[in-house]
């Protein structure tokens, strides 16, 4: 199973801004695919396939994990070229939020999959974008998110699964198997 850890933003205090990116997201219509709505989060860790034996094993630890709750504001939109994503960003990451990562990355029970990149947090919108897509996007608002919790989360690997949950455009839905709580 391919896991990942990640803020998930659909606690209740997170209503309102999660709208306003929800909104925002959807402005950007003919900009590559809009990711659902219910898949929007920020990646800590991304663990790679899994096998099922480990699950127990990597929530157990994790569990364990002392580390404060935090904000973070996405105030900034950027298209990468690789992976082909538009994505909110955040101007000033909190210390927080990059230990919390740090963490997550470097479990010795499952480390996350090797990635030739710096942590860059962020919050995909929309994927498949064309270069050309990246001309008068227009700016976001500032959007800010109260973290008292992360979650491991299963991305469907099949997409031809009928199992997997998905949403009323057919789109497969990211599944949280189990929250955490930051103090």
């Amino acid at each position: 199973m391919r896991l990942f850890f990640a803020l998930g933003l659909e606690e209740g205090i997170n209503q309102t801004a999660r709208a306003q990116l929800v909104a925002y997201k959807n402005r950007l219509s003919g900009v590559g695919h809009a990711v659902p709505d219910q898949n929007l989060h920020l990646t800590l860790a991304f663990l790679g396939d899994v096998p099922d034996a480990y699950i127990p094993r990597l929530q157990a630890t994790v569990q364990d994990l002392q580390l404060p709750a935090f904000s973070i504001t996405a105030s900034t939109v950027e298209v990468w070229a690789q992976p082909r994503i538009v994505c909110a960003t955040l101007a000033s990451p909190p210390q927080a939020l990059l230990a919390l990562a740090h963490h997550l990355q470097t479990l010795p029970v499952w480390p996350a999959k090797a990635d030739s990149h710096a942590f860059t947090p962020h919050i995909t919108l929309r994927r498949g974008v064309k270069d050309d897509d990246a001309l008068d996007l227009p700016t976001p608002p500032a959007q800010t998110f109260a973290c008292q919790r992360f979650g491991l989360y299963a991305s469907p690997s099949s997409s031809s699964d009928e199992s997997i949950p998905r949403d009323n455009e057919g789109r497969a839905l990211y599944q949280c198997l189990h929250q955490f709580s930051l103090c």
